[in-house]
């Protein structure tokens, strides 16, 4: 619970435009979502957090703890303390563990506008559901993945290539690329190729599915 009011308007109430599925999962917005806590959003490579913080936050008001599996940002000072009362805690903005690994050299956070932006490098190339473990999840088939993807490097968009064919393929009840790959159903990459040509797989795919 944040005690102050809270500078940034549009974070006041996150859940606001929330949309979902019929399945009950959020409809991402910027590849993310929101909580009643927070809004975020997210690239293959990186996911933003933006946390509404009380008006007039400033950096030393705010301790900020990233680690590979979990986040902490609570603020320096409490609400005021009442009469006979012990020193009241630090609001906790944030706290929890991270749905995925991130790397925490290449992790940031700032102020900017109102919010604290958190700037988290995934470690595995991934569309998150979630942040924290626990918090509601997004559908990641509606994740708009194509919009920039020439402007990734050629590892990347054949990261974003294996996890579309991958989320196909269990929609479908199909085996995925690994599952296919450990069967040994086509040739081993040859060596620097990172990723699996989404042709070869689905060419595979049929062939297994004819037979």
């Amino acid at each position: 619970t944040v005690f102050f009011k809270k500078k940034n308007k549009e974070l006041e109430d996150p859940m606001a435009d929330v949309r979902y599925t019929e399945e009950g999962k959020q409809k991402p917005v910027g590849n993310g979502g929101s909580t009643n806590r927070y809004r975020w959003t997210q690239t293959i490579n990186e996911t933003s957090v933006i946390i509404g913080v009380p008006e007039g936050t400033r950096g030393k008001d705010l301790d900020v703890i990233i680690k590979a599996s979990s986040l902490s940002v609570r603020l320096t000072k409490g609400p005021p303390k009442k009469e006979n009362e012990d020193e009241a805690p630090s609001p906790i903005l944030l706290e929890g563990d991270l749905v995925e690994k991130i790397r925490t050299d290449e992790s940031t956070w700032s102020l900017e506008g109102g919010a604290l932006v958190l700037t988290l490098d995934k470690v595995k190339k991934t569309w998150w559901e979630t942040v924290l473990i626990g918090d509601e999840k997004i559908d990641t088939t509606l994740v708009d993945s194509t919009r920039k993807i020439g402007e990734y490097d050629d590892a990347t968009q054949g990261a974003i290539r294996k996890i579309l064919f991958d989320q196909r393929q269990e929609r479908l009840g199909l085996p995925t690329s690994d599952e296919i790959l450990g069967k040994k159903l086509i040739p081993p990459l040859p060596p620097g190729v990172e990723y699996i040509d989404k042709e070869t797989l689905d060419a595979n795919t049929s062939k297994k599915n004819d037979s």
